[in-house]
């Protein structure tokens, strides 16, 4: 029954346990899991003689839910985001209850139970972006350079902390006889950026990420290209259609919020659309879809074919907002991410660890060996970690 794909149908029947409120049913499938090993059933010793849900609830529990909703929702004014997380703080408390259930019973009883000691493991990364300008120059983006960085033509470019935007100061954005000047900003591993495009739009940059992009939007069509993962808020504009192009794939919106991820070393291109509509357009098939909200688009690399299901947008867009995210994701995947962020090389001693799958929404400010520590008590796993370098091994 401890598959991850059970972990909170799991920790739901031992939290109502612990109430005495399990159905019939409900209690031979707990009894049935408490007989399958002893380390089931010291972990349920755990959580009704240690109080180590209590602990584990609270600990979650100290995440300022409220606050964190409604700065979230300070930085979008779309309707279906707001009601999304609306309904997400309601739910909120039960959530946490369950989830400190769930962590118990897949990360193990904590130190009550003698566990292996916690993996020491502090990565510093730097996190300056490259801006490239269209005269080729090179800026490094730092606490240095705040305030207005340069003036290319008619446009202002301000940075500030972790973020650039772009002001046209004459009024008369988009006219055809400007010349068209781009400018290139790279974010190493490591780190993230947010840009505000001269038309408004927005875009959340995630580690390793390059997007290349107009100072000022020139012509009847906003066009700019990114290779890795961004997160865009379109401004809308009827009269020219926003496009963002990754390789052989288009995503023509007009006003719309949705995550895009293009990464070199991965099979497939996605969009996971939040708010408005979008067309994903293959210029090697020529096919084309259009997604709405809740839906996630996928543009396989190999046949150039696309296809579309239905996602919680929360799994891939959780990362501009702080959070790493996995529900019943391989280790390998999982990892693929924590090396952008880490700035990592990962090798498995054992190629079977690859497949180990992991549930868990962490906080990306979290030390790298707080992360491990927590994937290594699953009591599935080990790493060894050498400066940048972590091995992986079965236990």
């Amino acid at each position: 029954m401890e598959k991850e794909k059970d972990i909170f149908r799991l920790a739901n029947i031992i939290a109502r346990s612990l109430e005495g409120t399990l159905s019939v049913e409900e209690q031979q499938e707990l009894d049935d899991w408490l007989a399958a090993s002893d380390i089931n059933r010291k972990k349920y010793e755990g959580f009704s003689a240690l109080g180590v849900l209590k602990k584990k609830s609270a600990e979650y529990l100290q995440v300022d839910w409220q606050a964190d909703c409604k700065m979230f929702m300070a930085s979008r004014v779309r309707l279906q985001r707001r009601r999304r997380m609306q309904r997400f703080s309601r739910y909120a408390a039960v959530f946490v209850l369950v989830l400190g259930v769930a962590l118990g019973v897949y990360v193990g009883v904590g130190h009550e139970t003698g566990e292996r000691p916690v993996v020491q493991a502090s990565v510093p990364v730097s996190k300056n972006a490259i801006l490239t300008l269209a005269g080729g120059e090179q800026v490094v983006l730092s606490d240095s350079n705040s305030g207005v960085l340069k003036r290319q033509g008619d446009t202002r470019v301000t940075v500030e902390g972790n973020n650039i935007s772009y002001t046209n100061n004459d009024g008369t954005s988009g006219k055809k006889e400007k010349k068209m000047l781009f400018n290139t900003l790279r974010i190493p591993r490591g780190g993230e950026y947010f840009v505000t495009l001269s038309d408004g739009s927005t875009v959340w940059l995630n580690a390793e990420t390059e997007i290349r992009y107009p100072v000022e939007f020139v012509g009847n069509e906003r066009i700019v290209y990114v290779e890795g993962e961004a997160y865009f808020d379109v401004k809308k504009d009827e009269s020219k259609p926003f496009i963002v192009r990754s390789g052989k794939m288009d995503v023509k919106v007009m006003g719309t919020s949705f995550n895009f991820r293009s990464y070199p070393d991965e099979n497939g291109v996605a969009t996971t659309l939040e708010s408005g509509s979008v067309i994903m357009v293959s210029r090697e098939s020529k096919q084309e879809i259009r997604l709405n909200p809740g839906e996630q688009g996928i543009l396989d690399k190999e046949s150039g074919r696309l296809s579309k299901h239905t996602v919680d947008t929360y799994l891939y867009s959780a990362w501009k907002d702080g959070r790493f995210v996995f529900l019943d994701t391989r280790l390998e995947d999982l990892f693929h991410v924590l090396a952008r962020w880490y700035d990592l090389q990962v090798f498995y001693v054992h190629p079977g660890a690859k497949d180990i799958r992991f549930t868990g929404d962490l906080n990306k400010s979290e030390d790298f060996g707080t992360i491990l520590k927590i994937i290594e008590n699953n009591e599935r796993v080990e790493f060894d970690v050498n400066e940048r370098t972590v091995s992986v091994r079965l236990r």
